[in-house]
Parts: structure tokens; C-alpha cells; sequence
């Protein structure tokens, strides 16, 4: 049973990850697709106890699952909020099968109203591999400028790969 409603969109409702949503996340993250394609960094397979272990021993972390109806399609997420420094970290996937439906660009939207009307932060980050243009999309569209790129910063599969990292601050929204 998927968890509560946290935010509501056009086509999408953001809700809590429960136990039984363990399985799902970790089934994506283990999924060569998404792996290859931006979680280049994900060597080891991720369990159900490694999703449990991330959501439910982290205080800055703010796990959605990002549903169409009731069906789950992806997920946004706020990492490492710093509440004091008043920043944090923007994730967010879409499944394979689910990819190319603007879904990215609305959960992330979702998760900035969170990040700034509710917890009142100034700056949202980002960052993305290099060849994952769907995802530098997504970032432009909800207005995040460019601000950096560490080059060669991961170690891929059989590659080095650039990180880009964005950034938008509250009063460019």
C-alpha cells in the first residue's frame, strides 16, 4: 500500500517511502539502465535493507516516491538538508519504461516546493554525469544554472566520467 500523500501535481502526487516500497527503489538503483545511465558511482547491487538502512538512519535525507495514480513511476528526493546552512542536495529517477513523460521535471518541481516553501531553504543543488542529457534538461527547465564541472570526477564503467553540477537559488524561481 503506497504511503501518504506528501505533495500533489498535475499528473503526480509525491508520497512516503514505506517498508514496503524498499523493494522497488532497490530494484531500479540495481537496474543496468539507470546504473549506466547517472548512478555510474552504484558497483554493488543495492537490497531492500540497504534503501531501509539509508531512509530510516539519515535525519537530512527526504525520500518521495513519485506516483501516477497508484502507480509508482520514479522518485525525488531532498539529500544531506542542512536546515542551519538552509541548502541541500536535489535527486530524482524515473523509471525506464517511464522515462520521456516530463515526469522528472514535475516530481523534481514538487520536491523544490518542499525544499523551498516548507523547509525555507535559499539554494538547491545538483549534479549529473555528463552524457545524461535528459536529466541537464530537466535542471534547465526548472531554472538551475550551470555552475561547475569536475572533470573526470567518477569512475564509470570503463570510464571516467565529467560531473556537471547545478545549483538554483530561491529568488531565481
Amino acid at each position: 500500500m503506497p504511503g501518504p500523500v506528501f505533495l500533489e501535481g498535475r499528473r503526480l502526487t509525491l508520497r512516503t517511502l514505506e517498508p514496503e516500497d524498499y523493494e522497488f527503489v532497490a530494484r531500479h538503483f540495481t537496474n543496468p539502465s539507470m546504473r549506466h545511465g547517472g548512478f555510474e558511482d552504484i558497483r554493488n547491487p543495492i537490497t531492500p535493507k540497504d534503501i531501509k538502512q539509508r531512509i530510516e538512519e539519515a535525519d537530512d535525507f527526504h525520500a518521495f516516491l513519485a506516483y501516477r495514480e497508484e502507480t509508482p513511476v520514479g522518485s525525488a528526493y531532498l539529500i544531506d538538508v542542512d536546515l542551519e546552512g538552509r541548502n541541500a542536495e536535489l535527486g530524482y529517477w524515473i523509471t525506464p519504461d517511464e522515462q520521456g513523460n516530463g515526469y522528472a521535471t514535475e516530481a523534481a518541481e514538487l520536491c523544490l516546493a518542499h525544499a523551498f516553501d516548507e523547509l525555507g531553504l535559499h539554494k538547491v543543488w545538483a549534479r549529473t554525469v555528463e552524457d545524461n542529457e535528459g536529466s541537464k534538461r530537466v535542471l534547465e527547465k526548472l531554472g538551475f544554472q550551470q555552475e561547475g564541472v569536475l572533470r573526470e570526477h567518477w569512475l564509470g564503467y570503463d570510464r571516467y566520467v565529467d560531473e556537471y553540477r547545478f545549483g538554483l537559488l530561491e529568488s531565481e524561481r
